[in-house]
């Protein structure tokens, strides 16, 4: 039997993917890990951040690629522990919700709450999913450049991360929104499908960084 992908498998649908087993998997098997510190909370607010962009890419519009973009960036903050996971996840609950409500209110009136000139509208088509996407590259690039190797400032509010599985996840998702930020410009090169790739390497996020802890324990 030939496999035939399915116009289901692009990045959005990955990222939304990636962000709803992220969130379960910390509400569920990895739960534990919180009750006993609360440090682990940032977890449910980059998860939550995932799951709006992916809403925002199968709900496009200026409204909630906006309110996406800002959640993304909440991750700045919150790498650098000016606040507690906690408090980060309740941000992007606020903004959850709101993204949510903004994307029935447009549906329900089948036009965009903000409808910007034709030349402003396509500029910001283009740039804000992809300022978004910058935003969560922070994660890993805050990750890798300042708490995996002097991670003591941030022990407040952040756990000292050094589990083979993170640091795997981390560089995953850099290379994640390198593929999202190469769609917005080009979906397919020649027989390449950049949408596609994108779908695909997010469900090995699942996988690799799970397959690290049953292998190494961590």
């Amino acid at each position: 039997m030939k496999f035939e992908p399915g116009p289901w498998m692009t990045t959005g649908s990955g990222i939304l993917l990636l962000g709803m087993a992220w969130l379960l998997f910390w509400l569920g098997p990895a739960f534990h890990l919180f009750t006993a510190d609360a440090r682990w909370a940032h977890n449910f607010a980059f998860a939550l951040i995932l799951i709006m962009v992916g809403i925002a890419y199968y709900r496009p519009s200026v409204s909630t690629w906006i309110i996406s973009m800002i959640a993304s960036f909440i991750t700045i903050p919150t790498e650098l522990a000016y606040w507690s996971g906690m408090t980060a996840t309740i941000i992007e609950l606020v903004l959850l919700a709101l993204l949510s409500i903004v994307a029935v209110v447009e549906w329900m009136m089948k036009r965009p709450l903000i409808n910007p000139n034709p030349k402003s509208a396509f500029w910001l088509k283009i740039h804000l999913p992809v300022l978004t996407y910058i935003g969560i590259a922070h994660m890993p690039l805050v990750f890798f450049m300042v708490r995996w190797t002097y991670s003591t400032p941030y022990l407040t509010y952040l756990p000292v991360e050094h589990e083979y599985s993170t640091s795997v996840f981390n560089a995953m998702i850099l290379v994640l929104m390198v593929i999202a930020i190469a769609e917005r410009y080009v979906k397919e090169v020649r027989e390449f499908s950049v949408t596609r790739s994108g779908f695909y390497w997010a469900v090995l996020m699942l996988i690799i960084p799970l397959a690290s802890i049953g292998i190494f324990g961590q």
